[in-house]
């Protein structure tokens, strides 16, 4: 026999098998990797993370993992690291003590640098000296049936990502808010980032997202926070101004936590939330309201309940004070939302603008209370939508004196727990099996 035939013949003949195999079965095979406190491959999630690559399941059995994950690199993208139980509670990432990768004091429970299409699951993450779960610089995750409690910042937190969801989660007692969405891409075909079936509560903010674009924020509880929900445009995140939001069917009341008090189980990161103004002084973050809309462009708020507000349902705003005066309320709508639970849990007025901006407007809302401004019309403050050519707005970022003027006194007061002595506090009937949370003792007014 010739050999060389036999071999060249043998050549042709596994290339012929290999044409046929589909592209799926050449690729290497995505790992599943299993971690454990005792009898597993690995006993720790970042050793897993070490080890994982591609489309990698890391399946995280019931415990307490006192660590700091950090997963970075497209090498690792479609990476899910999950709880092998449906009760987040089981697998419990704990934040005291703890260590990252680098042997430093953990920052975060687990965060994803560059990791595109992650899912984090069915787990916990609670007492962190940052965040809970932190993804960043990414194109696509998922954040399912997730905790977080009691993080110094934020609960689950997307930066600079294009396109997510953040989904059947709990977020309470964070520092800053539960969920934060913050610094979106412009996109010319924008992928949705939605925000579904959450619930927050005794947070300093329920939501808060800066300079985010192309939201949803449906179907959620926002509750017991300072404030519940709050898109807003800073100078200090790229790709200003928050802009093209919905929020939707959620909803939002009883956020009259003042964690200013001393009694308080959270306080702001940093003791002072948005910093301090030359000849003004210390911008506090405001207290008592249902949604706030900062400096937002094309947000629409509709078919909403939003009650037991004891400052406000709703804040339409601007920030002045923005380097390069991109914080301007523009085309915001507030449309067709049950305010004040059918005059049973009012909030003190359902709604506030500041009349800066242009083209906000407010329609089909059940009971519509505003707040007046002896300087400016109602019709030019809270015109119906669409709003008329020259009103909603005065065009700048200022607004109007009275109604600016208020602003700025509200959130510079001294001390800021104060902010409760210009509440119209009354008690709040029985709302399923939600309880109003109240600190005692409250302000000396």
């Amino acid at each position: 026999m010739n050999r060389s035939r036999w071999c060249y013949a043998g050549v042709l003949a596994l290339i012929a098998v290999l044409a046929v195999l589909p592209a799926s079965a050449l690729a290497k095979k995505a790992k599943t990797l299993e971690v454990c406190k005792h009898g597993c491959q690995y006993s720790t999630i970042q050793d897993a993370v070490d080890h994982a690559g591609k489309n990698a399941t890391i399946n995280v059995k019931p415990g307490t993992y006192k660590e700091g994950v950090v997963a970075q690199g497209h090498g690792l993208d479609g990476l899910t690291i999950q709880g092998t139980k449906s009760n987040p509670k089981k697998v419990v990432l704990q934040g005291k003590n703890a260590k990252d990768p680098d042997g430093q004091p953990a920052n975060n429970g687990i965060e994803t640098v560059k990791v595109d299409d992650v899912t984090l699951k069915n787990m916990t993450a609670e007492n962190y000296l940052a965040n809970g779960f932190h993804v960043v610089d990414c194109n696509g995750y998922l954040m399912d049936n997730l905790v977080a409690s009691f993080n110094r910042a934020y609960g689950l937190f997307a930066f600079n990502c294009i396109g997510g969801r953040m989904t059947n989660s709990v977020g309470f007692g964070q520092g800053d808010s539960a969920y934060y969405v913050g610094e979106t891409p412009v996109q010319s075909n924008p992928k949705t980032t939605k925000l579904d079936h959450l619930d927050a509560h005794e947070n300093v903010l329920g939501y808060s997202g800066t300079n985010s674009k192309y939201m949803k924020i449906t179907k959620s509880y926002f509750y017991n926070n300072g404030v519940g929900v709050v898109p807003n445009t800073l100078d200090s995140e790229e790709f200003e101004p928050t802009s093209d939001g919905v929020i939707e069917k959620n909803v939002i009341f009883w956020n009259n936590f003042n964690y200013f008090l001393p009694n308080s189980k959270v306080s702001t990161v940093g003791n002072g939330g948005l910093g301090v103004v030359e000849g003004v002084g210390t911008i506090q973050y405001p207290t008592g309201i249902g949604v706030v809309l900062l400096g937002a462009t094309n947000w629409t708020v509709q078919n909403n309940e939003i009650f037991g507000n004891f400052k406000a349902g709703g804040w339409t705003v601007s920030d002045p004070t923005n380097t390069d005066h991109n914080a301007i309320s523009v085309n915001n709508q507030w449309l067709n939302n049950q305010m004040g639970r059918g005059g049973t849990d009012t909030n003190q007025v359902d709604f506030f603008s500041d009349g800066s901006g242009s083209a906000n407007c407010f329609s089909g809302n059940q009971s519509s209370t505003f707040d007046p401004s002896p300087t400016a019309l109602n019709s030019q403050l809270y015109p119906t939508c669409p709003a008329p050519a020259g009103t909603g707005g005065n065009g700048s970022d200022l607004g109007d004196s009275t109604q600016f003027g208020e602003v700025l006194s509200y959130v510079t007061t001294d001390p800021p727990e104060k902010q409760q002595c210009s509440w119209q506090v009354h008690d709040h009937p029985p709302y399923k099996n939600y309880k109003p949370l109240t600190i005692t003792p409250g302000p000396t007014c």
